[in-house]
């Protein structure tokens, strides 16, 4: 926004100019094969991202909340944040991630919730010494992968150990799900570090994508779903 002199002499504002905020970067709408349909610029140093009353709009996307997602742009560095989206916010992730308890992700087309479920304490003896049967390898699960349906209500459920690492795929792996044509045949795998779990991408063609919890900063390049568009961030 620029001031000049008016033929009066009194201070004459300038008319703004999309370029400004071009500068701040913008968003690539991509097809279902990584190609850009179309790039919309950032508004400002804050770009909410909404089916309705959003600084970006998309009135034909219904999984897209009116105000969805914001983008904020400051100094070079960009973070983003869902506003309390119905169907969340999702990041595609280019490096192996640490899963927190409640995180969610996405492989293929099924949304997986992480639940930690703690060290199992003792198991205090039978009154009369009789040993219990059962599974002694894995002698311990502290964590599950709960499959979830579009109505929120849980289908399958697999359980984590330290030590064990878990392949996730649609024709191999230790979880299988051979009806999703959006997984590849060994789409995602989920490593054990020590206590810790981490989900990592193993070469898949769409990828792994976490829902954003809170405010996360993001990079350049990175792709992401809003509602039903995959958008990715371009720097100026």
């Amino acid at each position: 926004m620029g001031v000049g002199s008016s033929p009066d002499g009194h201070p004459r504002t300038s008319a703004y100019s999309t370029r400004q905020a071009a500068g701040l970067g913008k968003i690539a709408v991509l097809s279902e094969t990584g190609e850009t349909l179309e790039s919309r610029s950032l508004a400002g140093s804050e770009t909410t991202i909404g089916r309705e009353g959003a600084d970006i709009e998309f009135n034909d996307d219904p999984f897209m909340s009116p105000l969805h997602a914001k983008i904020t742009a400051a100094d070079g560095n960009y973070s983003l944040r869902d506003l309390g989206s119905r169907n969340g916010t999702w990041m595609f992730i280019a490096e192996p991630h640490r899963l927190g308890d409640g995180d969610l992700f996405l492989i293929g087309s099924q949304v997986v919730l992480f639940r930690r479920l703690g060290y199992p304490g003792p198991q205090p003896p039978e009154s009369d010494a009789t040993r219990r049967m059962g599974s002694l390898v894995p002698s311990a699960d502290i964590a599950r992968l709960v499959q979830l349906r579009s109505d929120g209500s849980q289908r399958d459920t697999v359980h984590l150990s330290p030590g064990r690492n878990l392949q996730i795929g649609r024709e191999s792996g230790d979880w299988v799900f051979p009806y999703d044509p959006s997984m590849s045949g060994l789409h995602a795998e989920v490593r054990s570090e020590d206590a810790d779990f981490v989900i990592c991408d193993a070469g898949s063609r769409n990828g792994v994508a976490v829902s954003v919890r809170g405010q996360v900063r993001i990079e350049p390049g990175v792709r992401l779903l809003v509602g039903d568009k995959m958008i990715r961030l371009e720097a100026p």
